[in-house]
Parts: structure tokens; C-alpha cells; sequence
């Protein structure tokens, strides 16, 4: 101080020297209050430069906590010190970083930050491990729902696949008023089958089946095991009378078709029953019509083809029963 032309108050120091020590040591210092009849001198000027220093310092120490707290929209206090500059990129990086978050969060996995230094570097590494993550999951995810949906011998749908199905056909042909023909069929004597080859000559049965069924059906159409020796054949678009000429030819096909097992030729037939969707109804009503008609060709002795009419009067297909006999 030997440059200060004026006497020096050792206490007026040590508030100008406290307050510099307290900042220095992260604190936030009041102004010094100088006496009203205090002279203008340099130690005043000196005071005043303090008071200047600690007003900016707590204007950008309250902006630096707005910022540790979240809140990135707060308005900066401002000020001269070159800081404030930084603060304010930072906070402008800051809110950017946020928004490609948010981004993020929705499923856009492009978003990439390339003003951050390291940090850029580790956001987008992470970014690439969630989208990769994403498409592992959805990817499971579908196998899991396909699998969930499809049965594991034939490949067909099974029952809770087809049931999906089965209500969505639904609710179009009511929009539509476009029919479908839903056809049951059931293996003859299955259990026979097995009892008589055994249960690996059955499941290769299912499967002949199965192929025999899509081979004969149109690329709308579904087929799904419906449960057991089961299976069932929606028929999407069609009018009964059609549906009765295509369940004809499922039946002929299947008699036709054979599966050799350890030597021995093995044939095997199938019943099926089949109503129409009406669209007055759930399709509930219309499966049981189906199961009814084809209790209907068991007990009249199998290997055949029985529908409902309009009217419900149970009808069997014309046609002479191909393929062995059943009885």
C-alpha cells in the first residue's frame, strides 16, 4: 500500500482484504458499507472497485446455481466479467444436450453432439449402444411374438394366432360386408394312428397335413392348428358356396396324400364342418356352427364335408368319400 497517498484504516483493510479472502474461499460477501461522511480518497475508490467485484461475482455465482440445479431456462443475471460469456455457451450446450435427450427419449436414435469435447464423444457412444439395444429388443421381441403365435411342429398359427386373426376378420367384413367361411377339420382316427405307429408317425401326419392345407388354400386365406389333430381354415372373402367347393378339395387332397414311417405307407382322412360369418353375430357363434357340423360328418361316418345354410340346416357336401375307409 505504500503507493495510497492518504491515511490507511487498519479495519477498513481488513473488511476490503476479508471480503477478497471470503470469495477466494467460495463465499459470498456483503458490500462494504463505508461511513456517508467517509472522503473521497483512494481508499474509497478502492472500496468502490471491491463492491463492484463482489456485486458481478454473486450476479454469475446466482447463475452458475440456477444452472447445477436444472433450471436451464432461467435468464442469466449477466455482467462485464468475460465468464459470464462461457456461462452463457455453457448453458446454450446445455439446453441443446437436452433437447437431443428429449429426442432421444421419443425413439430418434440419430441425434449426435458434436460441441461437447470428451462429452460429445461419450454421448453418442451411448446413444449407438441404446439404439442397438432398441433393435435387439424389438427384434426379440417379435421372434417372441411370433413365437407366441405359431405352432411348433407344423408352423402354422396356433389357436391364440388364429383367434387374433379371427377378430380382426370380424370387424372388417362388418365394415366391409364382405363374408368369410371359417372350416374346421379334424384328423380321422387319429388317436388310432398313434396308438398303431406311434407318436412320431402322428406328428409327421400333422405335418403332411399341414402342407397339404396351404398348398390348396389362396395367399389371403389363414390356417392355423386349431388344437390337437385340429385344425382350422378361414377363407377370407368367400361366399359359402365357394368355400364348399374348397373345402371339397382340402378333403380329396388330404385322402390323397400319404406318409411314409419306417417303411409302412399310412393314410389317413379328415372330417370338416363349415359355416359362414354373417356379420349379424361374434365370430364365437360362427366357430361353434363349424364344430357342429363337423361333429356332424364324424358321426356320419367320416371322411366328409358338412356345412350350415343360411337357413341352419346342416348339409352334407355331394360327393362319394374318397380315399380308405374309415370304418
Amino acid at each position: 500500500m505504500a503507493g495510497l497517498m492518504f491515511s490507511v484504516n487498519e479495519s477498513d483493510l481488513d473488511r476490503i482484504t476479508g471480503a477478497i479472502h471470503s470469495i477466494l474461499n467460495g463465499g459470498i460477501p456483503e458490500a462494504i458499507v463505508l461511513p456517508s461522511d467517509f472522503p473521497e480518497n483512494e481508499l474509497k475508490q478502492l472500496v468502490d472497485y471491491v463492491n463492484a467485484l463482489l456485486s458481478e461475482y454473486r450476479r454469475f455465482a446466482e447463475s452458475m446455481y440456477a444452472i447445477s440445479r436444472g433450471e436451464l431456462d432461467s435468464e442469466l443475471a449477466g455482467g462485464r466479467m468475460h465468464v459470464n460469456d462461457s456461462l452463457e455457451h455453457l448453458q446454450s450446450n446445455l439446453r441443446h444436450v437436452t433437447w437431443k435427450t428429449q429426442q432421444i427419449a421419443k425413439g430418434d436414435f440419430t441425434q449426435r453432439v458434436d460441441f461437447m469435447g470428451e462429452f460429445s464423444e461419450s454421448f453418442n457412444t451411448m446413444v449407438e449402444q441404446l439404439a442397438m439395444s432398441r433393435e435387439g429388443l424389438l427384434r426379440k421381441n417379435q421372434e417372441l411374438a411370433t413365437v407366441s403365435r405359431t405352432d411348433s411342429l407344423t408352423g402354422l398359427l396356433n389357436r391364440r394366432g388364429a383367434t387374433e386373426i379371427i377378430e380382426r376378420e370380424s370387424h372388417r367384413a362388418r365394415r366391409s360386408n364382405r363374408p368369410f367361411v371359417i372350416l374346421i377339420a379334424d384328423l380321422d382316427r387319429f388317436k388310432a394312428i398313434n396308438d398303431t405307429h406311434g407318436h412320431a408317425a402322428g406328428d409327421a401326419i400333422l405335418v403332411e397335413t399341414a402342407k397339404v392345407l396351404l398348398a390348396h388354400l389362396r395367399k389371403g386365406d389363414v390356417c392355423a392348428r386349431w388344437r390337437g389333430e385340429e385344425f382350422l381354415v378361414l377363407l377370407a372373402e368367400a361366399e359359402l358356396s365357394q368355400a364348399v367347393v374348397v373345402a371339397e378339395r382340402l378333403r380329396l387332397a388330404v385322402a390323397s396324400a400319404q406318409v411314409i414311417h419306417y417303411g409302412r405307407d399310412i393314410r389317413f382322412t379328415i372330417s370338416a364342418g363349415l359355416s359362414a360369418f354373417d356379420g349379424r353375430e361374434g365370430a364365437e357363434a360362427c366357430l361353434t356352427r363349424s364344430d357342429k357340423c363337423l361333429y356332424i360328418a364324424k358321426e356320419s361316418g367320416r371322411n366328409q364335408v358338412w356345412y350350415e345354410t343360411a337357413e341352419g340346416e346342416p348339409v352334407r357336401v355331394s360327393g362319394p368319400p374318397a380315399g380308405p375307409s374309415q370304418e
